[in-house]
């Protein structure tokens, strides 16, 4: 019963990794469309072209006759079947002789390079010659020279013979054969399929990108916190929210529901850390992961813990893009340098308790200013005043800007966008922050999109901008995804209890904030 069971565990794995394969090809021929149109339409071009240069018109001369021998009238010869039988072994033997071709090459006074072919009705004496050449006179010609010469050298094998004209061409008006152009852009087209299918193959088989919690184990030992499904909010003039974010009405309940899984697995992993500081990166860029710091930041607020999200990507920030918000003068960089006051550069995001210390300007090398004294001093003045900080960074694996927070954060999530990057850039990423001692407390898988066969996915589209009018979210660019998890809840009724304040908090992560709430409340009192 165990091997039963062990094999069937086995064929359904298989057939897994079948739809799995073929889900993958048709993703590839997707992203490759073109590429892929464009070969087909070269090689049909290509075949139609070669089938043009290559035609060469024939033109075909025939003649129908009986042929008898000596001395017989020509009824009974037609119907002499051991005569017949005689003549059909051996005309075509004759008349494709050498000793024929030199007679006729002689009689007409030049060579040719036309093809004679001879057919005999069966039970008759009845003969067909066929001549075929690129030149109808010659055609003719040659043919009109075998009819003339024939006997001549068959006397000397069956006797002597006689051939009456039944029918003939006359001399061909119109080639015989045609260009076969359909026939030779099947072959191209055929020819260009089998080269497409040959590239995506290869392509599949060099591309070692992050496809599934699975390959993410086989480079790091970090832990999972959820899945970011791939959605989309269609872009329309006339409303005013047109952000990626859970507290957009528009925006689908899963989108919501993977944010929320994230957030509670991301308390679960913080437990007992007073005001953790936590930075939200990527291996590369469009990755999604502005996206993911922002909305993690939005459902930490939503359950009444004090949040400020610190735009930390000084060379690029991108969170008031992602917010949709309106860029502002004086952000963090500002406030570094003593330019501007923390007090008017922090910002509340449209009364959701979140609060936001924006970017503002792009600068070229960060590095004085990260690990300067003065954002020390940053850091501890919004830890006084916070339960969460959360730091959006450039790409850990493309520039060293995340590793130079190392004295200021408690840990590191690493928004990984599903079959975008390679899995050595995801390596490299996690492990630069580990030479910076960051410990990594778990990675998001992004951009999840619909498996074949709905293995462990749902489709709400993608989000972008495109000839639907779409707009995008996350690193400044590129689609966002996610997949299906199955909540029985829905998304908006959790917004409801967020905003009341009534859900009960029966995780351990939960207990600490009520504690705090309690605290603060305490604090009022006095």
């Amino acid at each position: 019963m165990r091997k039963e069971e062990t094999n069937e565990y086995t064929d359904e794995l298989e057939k897994i990794d079948l739809f799995s394969y073929f889900y993958e090809f048709m993703k590839a021929l997707r992203k490759f469309f073109w590429l892929v149109l464009l070969v087909l339409v070269l090689c049909t071009a290509g075949g139609c072209l070669w089938s043009w240069r290559s035609y060469r018109p024939m033109y075909e001369a025939y003649t129908s006759f009986v042929v008898t021998s000596s001395g017989q009238t020509y009824n009974s010869s037609y119907y002499d079947n051991t005569t017949a039988e005689q003549l059909g072994k051996t005309f075509p033997y004759i008349l494709t002789s050498g000793v024929l071709m030199d007679v006729v090459r002689e009689d007409l006074g030049y060579s040719f390079g036309s093809s004679i072919e001879a057919t005999v009705m069966e039970g008759t004496n009845l003969f067909t010659i066929t001549v075929r050449d690129s030149s109808p006179q010659t055609a003719y010609d040659v043919m009109t020279s075998v009819i003339e010469n024939y006997p001549v050298v068959a006397e000397y094998i069956i006797g002597g013979t006689t051939l009456t004209v039944v029918d003939e061409s006359g001399v061909p008006t119109t080639p015989a054969n045609s260009g076969n152009m359909r026939q030779a852009a099947a072959v191209g087209f055929l020819a260009g399929a089998v080269i497409s299918a040959l590239f995506l193959v290869v392509y599949l088989a060099g591309r070692k990108t992050i496809r599934s919690g699975e390959d993410m184990n086989a480079i790091a030992s970090t832990k999972f916190l959820g899945n970011v499904p791939e959605t989309r909010i269609k872009k329309r003039s006339s409303a005013k929210d047109q952000a990626m974010t859970i507290t957009n009405s528009k925006v689908p309940p899963a989108f919501k529901e993977g944010i929320r899984l994230v957030r509670s697995r991301t308390e679960a992993e913080l437990q007992g850390k007073e005001c953790p500081a936590l930075l939200v990166t990527s291996a590369v860029p469009e990755e999604g992961k502005t996206t993911v710091a922002v909305n993690l930041a939005l459902a930490l607020a939503q359950k009444k813990y004090r949040v400020v999200l610190i735009d930390g990507d000084l060379r690029n920030p991108s969170v008031l893009q992602a917010l949709n918000l309106p860029k502002k003068k004086n952000g963090i960089v500002q406030v570094l340098r003593g330019q501007a006051n923390l007090e008017d550069v922090l910002m509340e995001y449209r009364e959701t308790g979140l609060k936001l210390l924006p970017g503002s300007g792009k600068i070229s090398n960060p590095a004085s200013l990260i690990r300067s004294e003065e954002m020390k001093n940053l850091m501890q003045t919004l830890k006084e005043q916070s339960d969460f900080l959360i730091i959006d960074t450039p790409p850990s694996s493309v520039l060293s800007d995340a590793a130079m927070y190392e004295a200021l954060v408690d840990g590191a999530v690493m928004v990984v966008r599903q079959d975008f990057a390679s899995a050595q850039q995801v390596q490299r990423g996690m492990e630069t922050l580990a030479d910076a001692d960051i410990p990594v407390i778990g990675y998001v898988l992004n951009y999840m999109e619909e498996g074949a066969m709905g293995y462990g996915y749902s489709s709400y589209g993608k989000y972008g901008y495109g000839k639907y009018g779409y707009r995008r979210y996350g690193y400044g660019y590129g689609k966002y995804g996610y997949s299906r998890y199955g909540y029985g809840r829905h998304a908006e009724d959790e917004d409801d209890e967020d905003r009341s304040g009534s859900r009960e908090r029966k995780s351990s992560s939960g207990k600490a904030a009520e504690k705090s709430v309690s605290a603060k409340q305490g604090e009022s009192a006095e």
